[in-house]
């Protein structure tokens, strides 16, 4: 029997004291255990490099902190370290010794007995620009041990950044059939959002036979975060209240995972489902409208709500990386967003803001766009992802830039 490829990803030091004491936390290819932290001399900077650069191709966790039975990679218990000045120090050797440099994200676990120490927690995305190098090296993982890669691994490996983002698109389908089949209209938005490398394609298996509670808790944990984004670009254009519209939810079981449909007046507003491989598709009715401005033209005309496509979008978005967090996903993710139903429509605010102005019909049937992000990008600020998933359209619509971030000052 194969033990689970699973990445422990710890935020606080009460879970990381249980799981490692339940005797089940032990290394992998994607999963690494140090107990000292690494020293300041020239090789222990070169070490530190290649051990982070090694888990690049696939992506994974390296831990500092943690005793480990060198036999057999199961972690022993907690050896806190000093973690004054490391998170910074981790990053800068990171940035200086891997070619290219690698975006990696540093967090502290702190001992609650002594705040001066913990655990260090390096998780690294699974880079597109994977294999890396330091000193010259190509490297990657052999189970627990690092090694340099041969020629034709290197050859392999650079093939594999000419990855389509085209492989959402069958999810995107997917999304585009179940709208279908919830009559959401002519004029519904579609979202996908998947790991572009399915390394773990059963990466949810062990989560969606508790789906009703498991993806309750993932939502409201995506809700949460967005609705206390209250400056910048993205704030500007979600809605008051971030959140999926609803009277009823209720979870279903699908053959590819498990699915929330929230409805309002007897009709499924959004439907939402996960898929066992980590993918999710949204599906949403009502993002455009019939309506009259009152101001000039008091004949109907065919709107589309900003705010809420955004919302809907960014939603989707904090969803997938909400999930790839807390199953230890880290890598590239495939992004797809369609609105059907566009040809003629004008932008309109929330009715608390009143029209956009000056509004420009938009010109084509549909809006589609594919990009691609690291699950890093999705754990920070979400606007530079929402800016290449939605920006084009927005322009389109006469409303500038919406999304663009601005050096500050500028």
């Amino acid at each position: 029997m194969t033990t689970p490829r699973r990445s422990w990803t710890w935020r606080n030091w009460a879970q990381a004291e249980a799981e490692v004491a339940s005797g089940e936390v032990h290394e992998h290819q994607q999963f690494e255990l140090k107990r000292d932290n690494y020293g300041t001399s020239d090789s222990a900077k070169k070490e530190l490099a290649k051990d982070v650069a090694a888990l690049a191709i696939d992506g994974g966790t390296l831990v500092i902190g943690i005793e480990e039975d060198r036999n057999t990679g199961r972690a022993a218990g907690l050896a806190p370290v000093e973690l004054a000045g490391q998170v910074e120090r981790i990053q800068s050797v990171c940035f200086a010794r891997i070619d290219p440099p690698l975006a990696i994200t540093v967090t502290d676990v702190v001992n609650p007995s002594d705040p001066r120490t913990g655990l260090i927690v390096i998780d690294v995305p699974s880079s597109p620009f994977a294999p890396h190098q330091v000193d010259g090296r190509y490297l990657g993982r052999a189970d627990r041990t690092v090694r340099p890669l041969s020629d034709s691994e290197v050859f392999r490996l650079h093939r594999l950044r000419d990855v389509s983002e085209d492989s959402i698109l069958p999810d995107l389908e997917r999304a585009r059939r179940s709208a279908a089949a919830l009559d959401m209209g002519a004029s519904a938005l579609t979202m996908a959002v998947a790991p572009l490398r399915a390394h773990r394609p059963e990466l949810l298996r062990d989560e969606l036979p508790s789906g009703n509670a498991w993806l309750a808790s993932i939502t409201d944990a995506a809700q949460d975060r967005l609705r206390a984004v209250n400056d910048g670009p993205l704030a500007s254009l979600l809605m008051a209240d971030p959140s999926f519209p609803f009277n009823t939810r209720s979870g279903v079981d699908t053959p590819s995972g498990f699915a929330f449909r929230y409805s309002t007046r007897d009709a499924c507003d959004v439907y939402l489902e996960v898929a066992e491989s980590g993918a999710i598709t949204l599906s949403a009715r009502n993002v455009t409208d019939w309506n009259a401005d009152h101001r000039e033209h008091p004949q109907y005309q065919k709107v589309i709500l900003p705010n809420l496509a955004a919302t809907y979008a960014a939603l989707a978005l904090a969803t997938f990386s909400e999930i790839a967090e807390r199953s230890g996903f880290g890598g590239i993710v495939g992004i797809a967003l369609r609105l059907d139903g566009t040809l003629g429509v004008t932008p309109v605010r929330e009715r608390r803001a009143g029209f956009w102005d000056p509004s420009v019909p938009y010109p084509d049937e549909h809006y589609q766009r594919v990009t691609s992000a690291t699950t890093v990008e999705l754990r920070g600020d979400l606007t530079p992802v929402m800016d290449r998933l939605c920006g084009r359209f927005f322009r389109a619509l006469g409303l500038g830039d919406s999304l663009r971030q601005r050096p500050a000052g500028s």
